[in-house]
């Protein structure tokens, strides 16, 4: 922007031009950012010095050094009050002495006002008297002992339109030749101006009684063009060198300019015209509210760096978060600058960027460093400040240090980092030091940069590759022979300003590699230890100091891995209990150099000259089994040939990945043309595996071939087939691993279904001794004989069924004439059932449900019907030869349809539904001596078997239940009453008496008989003889 015509009064009269801050609480303390440790501003030898409770203590810094032997601090306390009568919260300068001694530390320096008093009113000459924030400012001379007052904006030309509202010393910087710049952001209806004046022409024209005398070689910038009010020019000031002219130019932030996008111009110091602007590339974010000049890179160039705090990172559209933002603008030549490199803020509210101070070279690298100030962030909003150091490409993106607050303010922001001065040595160690102002709890607080120590650390191994075979040392106690090398540590120190002499603690890991708890190859051979720790004293002059030891390698059957690089790492650190306490702070090891150092030897192997082994690893492998049965025990095992065509494979195993349904059971011992090798089951992450050891080294030419047995039971949720994923890997470098074999096995559903049934009685035989049908029955014993069928859908399996249709037609009418009446449908299992028509239409009472018979036990458990041991009756009734039974079903009579749905059936599980009827008596009584057979349709359809894949065909089928209706006529030997019988006897017995005293009587058992010797009766009577004799 160049320099234009200015122009007359406008608008209305404003309030003073404030400083920009929120109502927050912040202070802070020191920490580390993430991943890093406290680098070289000291915490622990930290000097606070404490002024008056609500003087805002800490407003402004700086460092006062007037010579080499004294140093010390100066702050800004702007409501301190003073001795001034009449005066209320004046304001002071305090003088803090450095090193700061007892609790009364600092002193106020006996000026009027404070050093600059950008609020500071004067009574204009107006017959108003009103009083206008023209501005001060105090130059101190012969350590404060002198002082001359500078008021550029005190003149006749009051007013807003003016310069009445100037506020001179809002900002202040120094040119190097120490002539002085003073921002007026208020000036000219707030467009705001930059005032420059020599300290020399102050101090000599300064006259108490001419307030309003012109000061000679005063420069300011003039009056613009209305569009550029409102945009306070000089709200922040800087002083660089960027034309090429060996001449600095100033540089100042205008943060509500360019429509309030912000922008700071590079402004000629001759002439005061603008030479080129940086504009901000977000509105309202205040960019411009610091400015910082700066040879970050240390290319002997001038950068710039600006602040815009109230900078709004979008996240998402509608949450933006305000975070601030730093612009860093490298220069390449004159007045030819890089595209900005640009830091962000991480927390919302927080002002990063509200202050910004150049630091030097803290670390002594050759770069200059940065100091950031974020007054409310941390926690509890204590503020923080962060250290970003120089590289040649810019700043680090990361800072090196964080500052956080420790003090909380309840009225106001405690404000921790909200003025920051660097660059100046107050301990005289070499290295610059920071103040960072807390005005909220009137606290400042001096971090002194403590020397950084730079380590150069090495290890040497001798020989770096080790033959096994090849044992030179002897391991103490045992004298047992083993193979060793030797390890020696070094290490060197620089640094600006460190120790003539350097303690460290070093700490030396073996086989540093292998994960906590797995065996280490080798070891110290004078304690059989894998780590040890022991000083390190270093003297700055020599360049490099070593120790020795002697490390060993364990007998090769201990430990497999002869591959892998035996790693040997060194940590060390500074041993900070050998530094002198006192008032000087103690070295710190450089953040930017690794504290560690490794260096790798190596296991001999017979792998040639190249001690470089590649092998060729084969794999191939088959299922003894190609289908596995869902449901079934699914035994199965992987037939696998591995060989090795190549050099040794070390450390080589078989790698098997168990699907999720299957499970591991054991390698095959009972083959012989298969090797029972060293398998175990292994779980790493979620993935399940079997490990075979193939050899160490699997040597060339192996070739084996073994079997691993599985059991795959968990097949209910998997697709049409599961894999076996299967590789040969080893340890070595080249062409570690076989060729990867994933062995598919198909999986399938069969069930096998089978419906059996059974009716009880098989037959009835009609007519029924002492029974008469009813002519309208109201009871179902009135109806006729109980007839039952039972009917079983089993699920042999190996598979489960899920989804069946069981539909059964039952005889029940023939020309509106009942046949079998059903009065109860029992089911058991997993049966939904539903008839057509309703059973029991005529609403007879049922009798009460009697408890299974026999029978039906035993079809249950057996599906066979036991023979019954029964006392039998005489019959009463003689079967007919009868014609062939007349066979009633559902293709010549009315049938009643139970419709039953059935649920999941496991194999082995059965479903069985039982229909509980009665034969209508009086139907078949009509028509005497015509046997029937009245006969029962089941069938089933299984339409849904549980898995996702379904069989090409599910099971179907039906069968057809008999139940026989005979006749029979009654027998002629009809029961007897007893007393029937015993009469007839008794009667029999007495006509029998009767008869026998008649005959008797009328001498019917006389008889005439021929007379005959005696003698020859005799012989006849007692011979034996034969007539053969």
């Amino acid at each position: 922007m160049s320099a234009g015509a200015r122009r007359g009064p406008r608008g209305s009269r404003a309030q003073p031009l404030a400083p920009l801050w929120c109502v927050s609480a912040a202070l802070g303390m020191m920490l580390w950012s993430p991943a890093s440790q406290a680098f070289n501003l000291d915490v622990d030898k930290l000097t606070v010095y404490s002024g008056p409770e609500g003087s805002y203590f800490g407003y402004a810094v700086d460092f006062h050094i007037p010579d080499a032997r004294t140093a010390s601090v100066l702050v800004g306390a702007p409501k301190a009050n003073t001795s001034q009568p009449d005066i209320l919260e004046g304001g002071a300068v305090y003088y803090c002495p450095w090193p700061a001694e007892g609790s009364a530390q600092c002193k106020q320096i006996p000026f009027d006002t404070t050093a600059c008093a950008p609020l500071y009113h004067w009574r204009t000459l107006r017959p108003t008297r009103a009083k206008d924030p023209v501005g001060t400012c105090y130059v101190a001379i012969q350590n404060f002992s002198a002082y001359a007052e500078y008021s550029p904006c005190r003149n006749s030309n009051a007013d807003p339109e003016g310069q009445g509202y100037c506020q001179a010393g809002f900002s202040l910087e120094f040119y190097k030749n120490g002539d002085l710049i003073v921002g007026g952001p208020g000036s000219f209806y707030w467009q705001g101006q930059v005032i420059t004046a020599s300290i020399a022409d102050i101090i000599a024209n300064y006259s108490f009684k001419d307030i309003l005398r012109k000061l000679a070689g005063e420069k300011q910038t003039e009056v613009a063009p209305a569009s550029y009010d409102d945009t306070y020019l000089g709200y922040s000031v800087a002083a660089g060198e960027f034309t090429g002219d060996f001449q600095q130019e100033l540089v100042a932030g205008v943060p509500r300019g360019a429509q309030n996008f912000g922008y700071v111009s590079i402004i000629n110091s001759t002439d005061m015209t603008f030479i080129q602007n940086f504009t901000g590339e977000q509105m309202a974010s205040y960019f411009g509210y610091t400015v910082v000049v700066s040879d970050v890179n240390n290319d002997g160039m001038d950068d710039i760096l600006v602040g815009a705090p109230l900078f709004m990172e979008r996240e998402f559209e509608s949450n933006p978060r305000e975070v601030g933002q730093i612009y860093l603008y490298l220069q390449v030549s004159s007045l030819f600058f890089r595209d900005p490199q640009v830091l962000t803020g991480t927390e919302t509210f927080g002002r990063f960027g509200s202050a910004v101070a150049h630091l030097g070279d803290l670390n002594q690298d050759g770069y200059n460093d940065i100091a950031i100030g974020v007054p409310f962030a941390g926690k509890d909003k204590r503020g923080k400040v962060l250290i970003y150091n120089g590289n040649k490409d810019g700043l680090n993106t990361k800072p090196s240090q964080i500052l956080q607050g420790v003090w909380a303010s309840q009225a106001v922001p405690s404000g921790f980092g909200f003025t920051l001065r660097g660059d100046s040595d107050i301990d005289k160690n070499d290295y610059p030091d920071l103040i960072v102002g807390a005005f909220g709890t009137g606290k400042v607080a001096v971090y002194r940069a403590r020397p950084v120590v730079t380590v150069d650390a090495k290890l040497l191994l001798h020989p770096m590759i080790i033959n096994l075979e090849n044992k030179t040392c002897q391991i103490p106690e045992s004298l047992t022979p083993a193979a060793c090398f030797s390890l020696r540590v070094c290490a060197s120190v620089a640094g600006q300003s460190i120790p003539n002499t350097i303690a460290m603690v070093a700490e030396v890991q073996l086989d540093s590699l292998k994960q906590k708890g797995a065996i280490k190859r080798t070891l110290f051979l004078d304690n059989h230890q894998s780590h040890r720790v022991f000083p390190l004293v270093i003297k700055r002059q020599k360049p490099l100091q070593c120790q020795d030891f002697i490390v060993y390698l364990r007998d090769e059957t201990e430990f497999r891995d002869k591959l892998s690089p035996i790693n040997i790492s060194l940590n060390y650190s500074l041993n900070e209990s050998t530094f002198k306490e006192g008032l000087e702070v103690k070295p710190i090891l450089n953040y930017y150099r690794e504290n560690a150092v490794s260096e790798q030897a190596h296991i001999l192997v017979d792998c040639g000259e190249d001690n470089l082994c590649v092998p060729d690893l084969k794999l191939s492998a088959r299922p003894d089994k190609h289908q596995v049965i869902i449901g079934d025990e699914n035994h199965l095992m992987l037939i696998i040939n591995a060989r090795n065509e190549g050099e040794g494979a070390y450390e080589a195993e078989l790698l098997a990945m168990i699907p999720e349904e299957a499970d591991y059971v054991g390698i095959e011992r009972n083959h012989k043309e298969l090797r029972p090798l060293s398998c175990e089951y292994k779980m790493e992450n979620v993935t399940r595996m079997v490990v075979c050891d193939l050899g160490n080294p699997m040597v060339a030419g192996t070739n084996y071939s073994l079997g691993l047995r599985f059991a795959v039971p968990r097949l209910e949720k998997t697709n049409m087939s599961i894999n076996f994923n299967l590789q040969i890997r080893s340890s070595n470098k080249d062409n570690p691993d076989s060729n990867f074999v994933s062995l598919q096995i198909n999986v399938t559903a069969i069930a096998q279904v089978e419906i059996r049934g059974v009716s009880h009685p098989p037959q009835i035989v009609l007519p029924i001794h002492n029974w008469e049908p009813e002519d309208e029955p109201r009871r179902e014993e009135e109806v006729g004989p109980l007839v039952e069928h039972i009917y079983e859908l089993h699920n042999i399996g190996p598979s489960a069924i899920s989804d069946t249709i069981l539909e059964v037609g039952w005889p029940f009418a023939a020309r509106g004439e009942f046949l079998l009446y059903i009065f109860h449908i029992l089911t058991l299992g997993p049966l939904q059932c539903q008839t057509n028509p309703d059973v029991n239409p005529q609403d007879i009472k049922p009798a009460a449900s009697p408890e299974d018979t026999p029978e039906l036990s035993a079809f249950l458990r057996n599906s066979t019907i036991p023979h019954l041991v029964r006392k039998r009756d005489a019959p009463m009734f003689e079967f007919h030869r009868q014609s062939p039974a007349k066979i009633l079903n559902c293709t010549n009579i009315e049938c009643l349809q139970i419709s039953c749905a059935v649920g999941r059936l496991e194999g082995g599980e059965s479903a069985v539904l039982k229909v509980r009827s009665r034969l209508w008596a009086q139907t078949f009584l009509k028509r005497k001596n015509d046997p029937y057979a009245l006969v029962s349709l089941v069938s089933f359809e299984v339409k849904k078997m549980p898995y996702k894949d379904q069989p090409a065909k599910l099971p179907e089928g039906s069968i057809a239940i008999k139940t026989s209706v005979i006749w029979a006529t009654p027998n002629v030997s009809f029961s007897i009453p007893l007393w029937v019988i015993i009469l007839a006897i008794l009667l029999g017995l007495l006509v029998l008496a009767l008869l026998t005293l008649a005959l008797w009587k009328c001498g019917f058992f006389d008889r005439a008989r021929p007379p005959q010797d005696e003698t020859t009766d005799r012989e006849q009577l007692t011979s034996t003889k034969t007539p053969d004799a």
